[in-house]
């Protein structure tokens, strides 16, 4: 092996070693946050039952924190290869006509990140404009929530899902070659 060959190595697999810390951090404030969600809802529907005085906000919250939630855990879902999918012709092509199935393998995952990168690329201008216009949820007056940060983490996710099959495509690309 050569030294270019070998520093490519090395580079990769820092990448690799970086991108996976990411993707199990995000996966960790995820998972602390529905701790949290659920204190909060426990909260609300205490304070409901017994002092009829609810936690304002507690719907637009849960609502919102659903979707940074996902995001936040899908790329690390991805990368530890738990995502569903349906991968019965990916098996057949693989036992039966091995280079095929990597083929498609690849493909489909290139698809994946052309996909999370198209939907991080659609809603960074909203993530901005939410931003700049201090758009809000909720009732003025009651309670309300700026957009722009959960916005920002379908962005964000986005960006590690595209990164999280860029790297499994490479990995199969690697296997293809022998490497």
């Amino acid at each position: 092996m050569t030294h270019d060959a070998t520093s490519r190595d090395k580079a990769r697999g820092r990448l690799v070693r970086t991108a996976d810390a990411v993707m199990g951090t995000a996966n960790v404030i995820a998972t602390l946050w529905i701790l949290g969600l659920m204190v909060l809802i426990v909260c609300d529907i205490l304070g409901r039952e017994t002092l009829g005085r609810p936690i304002a906000g507690v719907p637009e919250m849960v609502k919102y924190s659903i979707v940074g939630i996902v995001f936040l855990q899908i790329a690390h879902t991805h990368r530890k290869g738990e995502m569903i999918r349906s991968d019965g012709v990916l098996g057949v092509a693989r036992r039966r006509w091995p280079s095929v199935g990597l083929v498609m393998d690849l493909v489909a995952q290139l698809c994946g990140a052309a996909f999370a990168a198209t939907l991080a690329w659609a809603v960074w201008p909203k993530a901005v404009r939410a931003y700049e216009r201090g758009e809000m949820e909720g009732v003025q007056g009651h309670f309300t929530l700026p957009v722009w940060p959960f916005l920002s983490l379908i962005v964000l996710g986005s960006v590690l899902l595209a990164l999280s099959f860029l790297l499994t495509a490479l990995a199969t690309l690697n296997e293809k070659r022998g490497v």
